[in-house]
């Protein structure tokens, strides 16, 4: 299976966010997407706050609550725009490593991008992310984010009991067209 929550050493981007303010400080963080999949994944349940503690290149906060929050705002990346990521229903869309070998391959095809050489900062690689098109990831985040309408359920049950009823209907033409035949036979 490929693995993308392994970074590379090489840094690149510097013209987009590489580091994050906390009570008034700067701190360099590390910003290629490897980082922020992995951070993505512990961030479910992580057991210390220092597990966060790679990110940062050479400092780390003393208030570590406040760098992690910061740190989250870094990568949810929130954006003006409504973007629907399921978090309204809380349903899991993308499982990093689950879909890995999905989202390689839509990179691979869509941007000649192969994400096992190249570190793209993190909300670079989001935007590459939420603008692909056409793809099997595509599809599985259709699969997994479709919720049945309630009127398409309603209609179901109403297209049942139709189907019902003309089955019966149907069923006693068919008894009515052998009491025809036999009372003709005798």
């Amino acid at each position: 299976m490929i693995s993308l929550d392994k970074a590379n050493t090489k840094d690149s981007n510097r013209y987009r966010q590489s580091s994050i303010w906390v009570d008034g400080v700067e701190y360099e963080i590390k910003t290629p997407f490897p980082y922020w999949i992995a951070f993505g994944n512990k961030i479910k349940d992580y057991k210390s706050i220092d597990e966060f503690n790679p990110i940062y290149k050479d400092s780390i906060p003393a208030n570590k609550e406040a760098g992690l929050l910061e740190l989250f705002k870094f990568f949810i990346d929130d954006q003006p725009l409504p973007r629907n990521m399921g978090d309204e229903l809380n349903i899991e869309i993308i499982d990093w490593i689950i879909d890995s070998e999905y989202i390689y391959a839509a990179f691979l095809s869509q941007y000649n991008i192969d994400l096992e050489l190249e570190d793209i900062h993190w909300h670079k690689f989001r935007s590459l992310f939420k603008s692909l098109k056409g793809h099997v990831i595509n599809d599985i985040m259709s699969y997994r984010t479709w919720i049945e309408p309630k009127v398409y359920k309603d209609e179901k049950k109403k297209q049942k009991a139709e189907n019902e009823e003309h089955n019966l209907r149907k069923q006693r033409w068919e008894l009515r067209k052998e009491k025809i035949k036999l009372f003709e036979m005798k």
